[in-house]
């Protein structure tokens, strides 16, 4: 499965994680540092267990957690309208 974000919105990546601007809205949300890794990695590989991956060589802890958080990341996102499957 891909994943990308919807037309109207735009993400950032920032040094402190990232934002993301919905431009029909105007409503804005940031992202930690482990939030903006794991959209960056499905935005460029789709794949979760890849985003668990790249969570694990950037930051210290446990990779089964982290593992474990990223679907509850992304049905987040998905609630919101930020990131589709597409």
């Amino acid at each position: 499965m891909t994943w990308k974000l919807p037309d109207r919105v735009s993400w950032t990546p920032t040094e402190y994680g990232g934002v993301l601007l919905d431009s029909t809205s105007g409503q804005y949300w940031t992202l930690n540092p482990t939030a903006a890794t794991v959209l960056a990695s499905l935005l460029a590989d789709g794949n979760p267990e890849y985003a668990a991956a790249r969570l694990a060589e950037e930051f210290d802890g446990d990779p089964a957690v982290m593992a474990a958080d990223v679907p509850g990341l992304i049905a987040d996102l998905e609630a919101a309208g930020l990131v589709v499957a597409g």
